[in-house]
C-alpha cells in the first residue's frame, strides 16, 4: 500500500512531534541527582547533535548553503542551538517539566508572530487577539503558580519561548534554500566551537556517579531532540504541507504532560489542564485566521 504525500507527511510530522514531546521530561531525568550540570546537558547534547549532523552532511555530500541561507541559519543557531535548549535546561533545575510544558505551549504562537515579523506579513486582527490572549493565559497561570511573584525559572522559560520562536521561524525561512535536516546540521556545526568549549569546561567532575538512566536521557536529547527529530518534522512539513502538518503540534503540549506524569510522576492539576486546553484552542483559532 502506497501512502499519499499528505498521509505520509502527517505520519512523519506526528513522529517528529512525539520525539520533541519527550524533550522536557527527559531533560529533568538527565539532571536528576545533580551529577550532570545543566550547562553540560545543554552543551553536550548540541555537540552530540553536531557530530551526527556532520556525519550526515558528509554522507549525502551536501554542498555549502547559498549566501541567502546563512542569515536564517544564524537565527537557528541563536534560537535552537543556544537559546531555547539552554534556557529551558537551566529553568528545569527548579521548574517541573509539566509546568515548563504549559509555558512552552505558546511557542507555536511565538513562532508564528516572529515569522510574520521576519517575513513582513500582516496577519488579521483575530490572529493577534489570539496571540495576546494565549500569552496572557499562560502568563497568568505562571503568576498564579508563583503566588503573585516572579520566579527566575518562569523568566527563563518565557525567554526560551522567544528564543525558540526565533529559531523555528528562521529554520522555516532557511528551508526555502536547503532541506531541513541540513539546516539544523549546519546550525549545530556553526555553534560547535562554543558548545564544545562549554561542554569541556562543564564535564562532570564525578562521572562515575552519573546513572545509566541519566546518560540514556542525555543521548536521546542529543541525537533525537536536537537532531533526528527535525528529519521527521521537516520531512513531514515538506511532504504534507506546512499548514496541514503543523496542526499536529497542537497535541504536543498534552503528550508532554502525559510523559511528565508517566516518567516523573508529576501530577496534572486541574488548572494546568484547563490552561493547556485554552492555549491549544487559541492557537487553533489563531492559525485558522
Amino acid at each position: 500500500m502506497v501512502l499519499s504525500a499528505q498521509t505520509s507527511g502527517m505520519v512523519l510530522g506526528t513522529i517528529g512531534m512525539l520525539i520533541f514531546s519527550l524533550t522536557l521530561p527527559l531533560t529533568r531525568v538527565a539532571l536528576a541527582g545533580d551529577a550532570l550540570s545543566p550547562w553540560f546537558v545543554w552543551s553536550g547534547r548540541t555537540v552530540l547533535g553536531a557530530v551526527a549532523g556532520a556525519a550526515y552532511l558528509g554522507f549525502v555530500r551536501a554542498k555549502t548553503p547559498p549566501r541567502a541561507a546563512w542569515r536564517p541559519i544564524a537565527g537557528v543557531v541563536l534560537g535552537v542551538v543556544f537559546g531555547w535548549p539552554l534556557l529551558n535546561t537551566v529553568a528545569l533545575q527548579s521548574a517541573p517539566a509539566s509546568h515548563a510544558a504549559v509555558v512552552n505551549g505558546i511557542l507555536p504562537l511565538a513562532t508564528a508572530l516572529i515569522g510574520a515579523w521576519l517575513n513582513h506579513e500582516r496577519p488579521p486582527r483575530r490572529f493577534w487577539l489570539c496571540a495576546v490572549a494565549g500569552t496572557l493565559v499562560v502568563s497568568g497561570y505562571a503568576w498564579q503558580r508563583a503566588h503573585g511573584s516572579v520566579h527566575a525559572a518562569d523568566v527563563l522559560l518565557f525567554a526560551g519561548v522567544l528564543a525558540g520562536g526565533v529559531g523555528y521561524a528562521s529554520g522555516a525561512i532557511a528551508t526555502r534554500h536547503l532541506p531541513g535536516l541540513q539546516v539544523i546540521s549546519w546550525a549545530l556545526i556553526l555553534g560547535l566551537p562554543g558548545t564544545l568549549c562549554i561542554s569541556a569546561l562543564s564535564w562532570p567532575a564525578h562521572i562515575e556517579r552519573v546513572s545509566v538512566v541519566s546518560w540514556s536521557a542525555f543521548v536521546y536529547l542529543g541525537l533525537m531532540s536536537q537532531w533526528a527529530g527535525f528529519l521527521f518534522w521537516y520531512g513531514g512539513l515538506a511532504r504534507g504541507g506546512i499548514a496541514r502538518v503543523s496542526q499536529v503540534q497542537l497535541v504536543q503540549l498534552f503528550v508532554t504532560l502525559a510523559f511528565a506524569a508517566l516518567l516523573l510522576g508529576e501530577p496534572i492539576e486541574a488548572a494546568m489542564a484547563v490552561v493547556a486546553l485554552v492555549t491549544v484552542a487559541l492557537i487553533a483559532i489563531g492559525r485558522r485566521a
